[in-house]
């Protein structure tokens, strides 16, 4: 009995290590895999390829990782708030601000460069629109609510931070440490890597 007892604690073991490291962030009943955040990750450098990055400033290595996980973090707070808040943002909404961020940039054919510029993915682009649109609403709610207007971005930031606690925000210690206080993730490493203790 000892034996399949301890056999079955090893399969466990086992399975729940697995699943560990494949795991990525957890947002609430949502999680995102490593791949799926590699996979962003990857199409940013495909895309780096392509255009002239001179005089840009890219971040690489954990920091472009831990950056993707973050825009992965803060995508699933913000669709909660537009929930909560009851804020309906439709396909027409998000296109039509593709076109406004499309003509800001100069025409479509500037589009990727500025993509590549911001450290943003093609594939995560219409999610990126719809997170400025929530963001818009939630500033034109609280002003019209009597907040200040210089004290609005205060107000959206309490917001999200209350909305990470609401949900619960876990995240794979590859990417840094969840401060639940700024509701970002943090390098785990002060130094992120650039500097090596001595064997």
């Amino acid at each position: 009995m000892y034996k399949k007892i301890s056999a079955s604690l090893a399969v466990l073991l086992l399975v729940t290590g697995c699943a560990g490291m494949s795991s990525g962030i957890s947002v609430g009943e949502e999680d995102i895999k490593s791949t799926q955040i590699q996979g962003v990750v990857d199409e940013i450098l495909a895309a780096r390829k392509t255009v002239d990055t001179a005089g840009m400033e890219l971040i690489v290595g954990k920091q472009l990782l831990r950056n993707q996980a973050q825009f992965a973090v803060i995508r699933i707070l913000f669709n909660q708030i537009a929930i909560d808040k009851n804020f309906t943002i439709s396909d027409s909404d998000v296109a039509a601000r593709r076109g406004d961020v499309i003509n800001q940039v100069g025409g479509l054919d500037r589009l990727e460069p500025a993509l590549v510029s911001a450290n943003l993915a093609a594939s995560t682009f219409d999610e990126y629109l719809r997170i400025l649109i929530i963001v818009d609403r939630l500033n034109e709610s609280f002003i019209s609510s009597g907040i200040p207007e210089a004290l609005v971005s205060q107000e959206v930031s309490k917001t999200l931070v209350a909305t990470a606690e609401k949900l619960g925000v876990e995240v794979n210690p590859k990417y840094g440490t969840w401060n639940p206080i700024t509701a970002a993730i943090e390098a785990s490493d002060v130094t992120d890597g650039a500097v090596t203790p001595l064997p």
